[in-house]
């Protein structure tokens, strides 16, 4: 991906999260030379991997439940896992997977699901 791609890719994620330059210059902890940088698209690519990478995990943080047990699911799909191999790879508890299902639990029990699920993709 280059540069300009990731920079439309994070100024989608800023506009669906509403998160202005300064906000999200605050998350990546850049300092005023490295902003400088940013905005003159001559930082190292290595920052512009970071900053996507922070938003995207911003973004899904954002979803609610019900949302991200879709992207779940369609995590679930594309490794072409079943419920029960699924279930195990995202490490969920039996006392837990009831309320899992529902959407009951807080958001990081699913990102980590999420991430679990995309790492067998």
């Amino acid at each position: 991906m280059t540069i300009n791609e990731m920079l439309t890719e994070i100024e989608s994620y800023q506009h669906k999260l509403n998160l202005a330059d300064d906000y999200l210059f605050n998350i990546v902890e850049f300092d005023p030379a490295e902003i400088k940088a940013y905005r003159d698209h001559t930082a190292p690519e290595s920052a512009y991997q970071a900053t996507l990478k922070q938003i995207k995990r911003l973004y899904l943080l954002s979803l609610s439940p019900e949302e991200l047990l879709n992207r779940i699911h369609d995590a679930q799909k594309a490794a072409s896992l079943s419920d029960a191999d699924a279930i195990k790879v995202m490490a969920i508890e039996d006392s837990k997977l009831a309320d899992f299902k529902a959407g009951l639990l807080p958001t990081m029990n699913y990102l980590t699901a999420l991430y679990a699920l995309k790492a067998n993709i």
